[in-house]
């Protein structure tokens, strides 16, 4: 009974073996699995299989990147550190260059303690990006992460800044201290859980200040009160012999730090003849007069008076409304006097049902329209429609 045991024992633990290899997914086959798809090699990362009606063609990704077999149905490579490779380890001869140990992705610094550095490479070309401040490169996701994420060994934090956290005692109410950076007002150190330290930095014309842990003004910080000061003084002494553009950065920094701006200078304005506005003539100078001329003064023009609007009398019934509502025509006289000016754009005339205002001399009357031809109604006698109603009969 112990052997017959120990075979079933055995037995279920290779189908489970075989069952878990059957779940894992993976497929060897020397043909297309489907007629129509994108398929990964089983050895290479950076090959793969392209099937359009059940024809196998071979395909090869970037140097620097692997094929991505999540979808079938798509087909796309991506760089190598995105692509999990364990299973598929070979790639392609590399294609390096000065700077990029193969064509394409994101390569660390040849000097293994230059850890806030890398160089992006497309199509061999190297770019340098640096992090900010406190980061490193990650080799496993080609990002800028905190140094205790990377897991380089040169590259821990004690390594790369000058500063040790103080040791605190237990009772120690903030968890994540801040002090100030001995060797520059703008910066301080963050101490997570009072041990590991990270650089920080102010914004520009700020200082940290250590009474209130946060950034300030510098004038409020008596040890970096000049800090700014320098800088700004050489800034806008050169400004002249620059292109004479200012940046509004630097302004609003220096205002936030409590630097006097200076003025700008007198601006320089060039008048020429020409120069006039477009759809305008100067106007003539005076004439000298000589000491026995004299001036005469013409008096301004009196105030035209203001028009008084008419109106008639509304009248009561409703025969006079019937006669308001068709206006009257007015016959045309012509006279020597000119007409006055006409009234301003904003004088308007408003009519109602029961009066109307009406100037004669200054509008004359509009001809009477000539009627349209109308066509005669029909002589004869328009047609009548019976109206058929329903025979109630009366119940016996």
């Amino acid at each position: 009974m112990d052997i017959g045991f120990s075979v079933k024992m055995w037995t279920k633990a290779a189908i489970s073996f075989l069952l878990l290899v059957a779940a894992k997914g993976q497929q060897f086959s020397s043909e297309c699995p489907t007629p129509n798809g994108y398929f990964a090699d089983a050895v290479q990362c950076d090959k793969y299989y392209k099937c359009i009606d059940d024809v196998l063609t071979e395909k090869l990704c970037p140097d620097g990147m692997a094929f991505n077999d999540l979808n079938p149905r798509v087909e796309k490579c991506d760089f190598i550190f995105q692509i999990d490779c364990t299973e598929r380890p070979e790639l392609q001869p590399a294609q390096a260059t000065d700077v990029c140990p193969r064509q394409n992705g994101y390569y660390p610094m040849a000097d293994e303690t230059n850890c806030n550095q890398f160089h992006y490479c497309a199509a061999g070309v190297g770019n340098l990006i640096t992090c900010p401040e406190s980061l490193v490169f990650s080799l496993k996701t080609g990002t800028c992460v905190w140094p205790e994420e990377a897991g380089r060994v040169n590259c821990a934090s004690e390594k790369l800044v000058n500063f040790t956290c103080p040791k605190t005692s237990v009772d120690t109410v903030e968890a994540h201290p801040r002090y100030a950076d001995p060797t520059d007002c703008q910066y301080f150190y963050v101490c997570i859980n009072g041990e590991t330290p990270r650089r920080n930095g102010c914004s520009f014309g700020q200082v940290f200040n250590s009474l209130t842990d946060a950034c300030d003004a510098p004038k409020e910080v008596p040890e970096c009160a000049d800090y700014y000061t320098e800088y700004f003084e050489n800034y806008f002494a050169t400004l002249g012999d620059s292109t004479g553009r200012i940046s509004a950065d630097v302004i609003a920094a220096a205002v936030a730090s409590g630097f006097k701006v200076p003025e700008l200078g007198e601006r320089q304005r060039i008048h020429t003849p020409a120069n006039t506005r477009r759809g305008t003539t100067r106007a003539p100078s005076a004439p000298a007069l000589d000491a026995g001329d004299t001036i005469a003064f013409t008096p301004a023009p009196a105030e035209e008076p203001t028009r008084t609007r008419l109106s008639r009398p509304r009248p009561s019934g409703s025969q006079g409304r019937d006669r308001l509502r068709s206006r009257p025509s007015f016959t045309t006289t012509t006279t020597t006097t000119p007409p006055p000016p006409p009234p301003p754009a904003e004088d308007y005339i408003y009519y109602d049902d029961a009066t109307y205002y009406d100037y004669p001399e200054e509008v004359a009357a509009a001809p009477a329209p000539t009627p349209a031809p109308t066509t005669p109604a029909p002589t004869s006698a328009p047609r009548r429609v019976p109206v058929r109603r329903t025979l109630i009969r009366p119940r016996s």
